[in-house]
C-alpha cells in the first residue's frame, strides 16, 4: 500500500504523487517526503503512517494544525476521498490508497473527478496539465496507445452494435445515438463530481465564511450589577462593603430590529445566585450599573435593562434588544428553521471564553502597554480593545454527541465566558445557544437547540 495525495492547491497544486515510502513525514522541511513551502505549514507540520496491524493508514498532526474535511484532528484514520488541509488555509490535498502491484491503473472516471477537484481551487490550465499527464502516466498501456482511437471509435462501436441487434440506422440517426450516449455519461459525471465538491468543499468553506463573515455578529457582553434595597439603597455584603458582581459573556445577533439571542444567566446573572435570589424574594432588586455588548470592529454599546426578555420555563435561553440604527452593518446570524437542530454531526462554536484575559492574550504589545498606562477598569479594556480592532471571538469545532428535545451536545472547546455564544452547523446555520460545560470533561459541552430562542423571539 501506498499513500497517494491529489494536491489542490498550494506549491505542489495539480499534481498526484504516489510517495514510495509507506511513512510520508509532511512539511517545510526538505527532508520531509512532502515539502511543502507554506508560511502556515511547520517544519514538521504531520505524517501519515500505514499500520500493518491495522491495514489502514493514519494521519497525526505533529507541530502544526491539521483539517480533515474541515474538521481539525490530531490523529485519524484516513479514508479515499478525505480532504486534507496542512494548517487553517493551508495546501489542500485530497488521499487515496494506491495498490502499486497487480493494479488496474487509474480510471479515465478518476482522471476527470480529479481534474474538476483541481479546477476548483487552482484553474482550468492547471487541471489540464494534470489531466493531460494522468492520461500518459498512469492510464493503462492499452488506453496510452488507444486513446485518441478509443474516441473516435466510440461512435463507430455505438452504430455497429445497433446495426448487430437489429436494422442500422442511418449515418444521422448514428451520429445522433453516440451525441446521446456521450452527453448522458457527460451528465452522469458532471452530477457526481457536482455532489463530491459540494460535500468536500462545504466544511472549509462554511469554517471561512464564520471566520470572516458571521463572527462579525457574535458579541462580547461585559455586565456589573448591584441590589437595591427596597428603600432604593445598595444592599451589602457581609463586610459591609457594596454588593458587586462584574461578569462577561456571549451573545449574538439575530434579526436587523437588534435582538440579541444569549443565556438566561448572561442576561440575568443573578438567577445563578442563590443567595441573591432569596434578596430579591425579599424585595431587593437587581439593577445594571454597568450592561453593553461589542461586536468586532464596533465600539462598546449599551443594552437597557428592560428590554431583556426570559422564557418562562428553565431553559437557559434570553433575548435581549437594541435599536435598528445600532446593529447597522453588522450580520444577522441565520437559524436553523424546521427542528432539525439535532440531525447535524458537526458543531461550530463561536464565543468569548474566559472574556478579557483570552483577549489580552491575544492582543499585541503597542494596545497591551496603552492598557497598562489608561485602563482603570474593565469597562475601559473593553473599550481600548475595540478601539484597537482587538475584540474577535474565539472559533472552536467538533462534532456533536448527542441530541435530546432540550439539549446538545458536543466536543467542540469552550469555557467560562463563551456561554451565550452560537452554535454553528456544518452546513452554516446556528442550531444551538451555548450554555453549560462539563467539569473535568472537556470533551462534553452542551447547547439549547436553537428552536427555544426561536419561540422566544416571537414574544
Amino acid at each position: 500500500m501506498r499513500a497517494q495525495l491529489l494536491h489542490l492547491s498550494g506549491p505542489l497544486r495539480g499534481r498526484t504523487v504516489t510517495y514510495p515510502e509507506r511513512l510520508v513525514r509532511v512539511g517545510r522541511d526538505p527532508d520531509n517526503e512532502a515539502c511543502l513551502q507554506s508560511p502556515v505549514v511547520a517544519e514538521r507540520h504531520a505524517m501519515i503512517d500505514w499500520v500493518e496491524a491495522e491495514c489502514q493508514f493514519h494521519l497525526r498532526s505533529l507541530d502544526g494544525a491539521m483539517f480533515v474535511n474541515g474538521r481539525q484532528v490530531e490523529e485519524i484514520i484516513l479514508k479515499d476521498g478525505d480532504q486534507l488541509e496542512f494548517g487553517a488555509g493551508g495546501p489542500m490535498a485530497r488521499f487515496s490508497t494506491y495498490f502499486p502491484i497487480g493494479a488496474v491503473c487509474k480510471p479515465v472516471r478518476r482522471m476527470l473527478t480529479d481534474a474538476r477537484a483541481v479546477a476548483q481551487h487552482s484553474g482550468g490550465a492547471t487541471a489540464t496539465r494534470m489531466f493531460t499527464k494522468d492520461l500518459f502516466t498512469q492510464a493503462t498501456p492499452t488506453l496510452k496507445i488507444g486513446a485518441p482511437l478509443l474516441i473516435v471509435g466510440a461512435a463507430f462501436l455505438v452504430g455497429w452494435l445497433g446495426g448487430w441487434l437489429g436494422s442500422r440506422p442511418s449515418p444521422e440517426e448514428q451520429r445522433r445515438t453516440a451525441d446521446m450516449v456521450t452527453k448522458a455519461e457527460v451528465d452522469e459525471m458532471r452530477a457526481e463530481y457536482q455532489a463530491q465538491i459540494k460535500r468536500l468543499a462545504q466544511p472549509t468553506a462554511v469554517i471561512r465564511r464564520v471566520q470572516k463573515e458571521w463572527s462579525l455578529g457574535v458579541c462580547l457582553i461585559h455586565g456589573v450589577y448591584h441590589l437595591h434595597e427596597p428603600d432604593g439603597s445598595q444592599a451589602l455584603d457581609v463586610r459591609g462593603n457594596v454588593m458587586e458582581v462584574e461578569y462577561t459573556g456571549s451573545g449574538f445577533l439575530v434579526s436587523k430590529e437588534g435582538h440579541i439571542v444569549t443565556n438566561r444567566h448572561v442576561a440575568m446573572p443573578w438567577t445563578e445566585d442563590q443567595v441573591h435570589m432569596a434578596q430579591i424574594a425579599n424585595g431587593s432588586k437587581p439593577v445594571f450599573q454597568t450592561l453593553t455588548v461589542t461586536f468586532p470592529g464596533k465600539m462598546p454599546i449599551t443594552v437597557a435593562q428592560k428590554s431583556i426578555k426570559r422564557r418562562a420555563d428553565k431553559l437557559d435561553v434570553a433575548v435581549m434588544q437594541l435599536t435598528a440604527e445600532e446593529v447597522k452593518g453588522i450580520p444577522v446570524l441565520p437559524l436553523r428553521s424546521d427542528g432539525t437542530e439535532g440531525e447535524d454531526q458537526r458543531a461550530i462554536v463561536v464565543g468569548y471564553p474566559t472574556g478579557l484575559a483570552a483577549l489580552l492574550a491575544r492582543a499585541n504589545n503597542e494596545t497591551l502597554e496603552e492598557l497598562r498606562r489608561t485602563a482603570a477598569s474593565m469597562s475601559d479594556a473593553i473599550a481600548q480593545l475595540a478601539k484597537a480592532g482587538q475584540i474577535k471571538p474565539v472559533i472552536t469545532q467538533g462534532v456533536v454527541s448527542n441530541s435530546e428535545s432540550h439539549l446538545i451536545a458536543y466536543d467542540a472547546g469552550t469555557t467560562s465566558g463563551g456561554s451565550g455564544g452560537p452554535v454553528f452547523s456544518g452546513k452554516g446555520d446556528v442550531i444551538a445557544v451555548n450554555f453549560a460545560i462539563q467539569r473535568n470533561f472537556a470533551g462534553n459541552n452542551l447547547g439549547v437547540p436553537i428552536r427555544y430562542a426561536r419561540e422566544l423571539l416571537k414574544k
